[in-house]
Formats: C-alpha cells, structure tokens, sequence
C-alpha cells in the first residue's frame, strides 16, 4: 500500500509465501498523549488477521495511524474485511494535513463505500509489524 510506510518492508515475507489475504481486523488499541502543554497526539494501532491462501498460514499485522481524528466504530463484535482498509488521499483536495487521509472499511463490492464498522481521519500510517499468529 503506498500511503502506509513501511508496508512493502513488513509484508515482503508474506508475499514470498504466495498470495495471501486480510480476514479481520483482530485488535485496536487507541492512545491519547498530552503534553507538558496541554497539546494532544493520538495514534490508533489495528492488528489484521492475514492468512496465506494456499498454506492457510497465518499472521497478525500491526498498523498505526497517527493523529487520528473522527474515530468511529460500529458493531464491534466482529470487524470482517474483504480487503484492507480503504485510504483515499485528501491533499490534493487542500484539506489540513491533520486529516490528509480517510481510512474506513469496505463492504466487498468494490464501490468503495464500506459497511461503516470503522471511519476516520489521519495524518499519516505505518507498518509496526508482522508475527505469526
């Protein structure tokens, strides 16, 4: 994914094993930092289920998106995706780097308007990890 760093570092093993698959989003862990100025950072890491299609090995993959805005979630039992999360890029838009990108899921028909489970905004997203699951 081009907008996430690291991405292509994290997932290299993984594709290495073939083709391979998100299932769900399996954690999420939100954090509001303040400072000594009353200043606040907030990051969001979610954790993927992925699956390798031919071995049905699996792993769990650590995204962090930093200062989040607009956070929602709905009907948090189970977050199923048929792929990643969908980003679409706000700059060329002229919106505040704060909110350079819109994150949320996708309901599988390829219309990229998404079932609403998760939505919100970020200045920018990472690759942590990946770790057998």
């Amino acid at each position: 994914m081009q907008y996430i760093n690291n991405y292509n570092k994290i997932t290299e093993k993984l594709n290495a094993l073939g083709s391979w698959t998100y299932e769900e989003i399996i954690g999420i862990k939100y954090d509001i930092d303040i400072d000594y100025e009353d200043n606040y950072t907030t990051t969001l890491d979610l954790f993927f289920f992925l699956s390798v299609i031919k071995t049905k090995q699996r792993f769990k993959l650590r995204v962090r998106y930093h200062n989040v805005s607009e956070l929602s979630l709905r009907k948090v039992t189970n977050l199923y995706l048929t792929d990643s999360l969908i980003i679409h890029d706000k700059k060329e838009l002229g919106w505040d780097s704060n909110q350079r990108y819109h994150v949320h899921d996708d309901s599988g028909y390829g219309e990229n308007d998404g079932y609403n489970f998760i939505n919100f905004y970020c200045s920018s997203m990472e690759a942590i990890s990946l770790e057998e699951f």
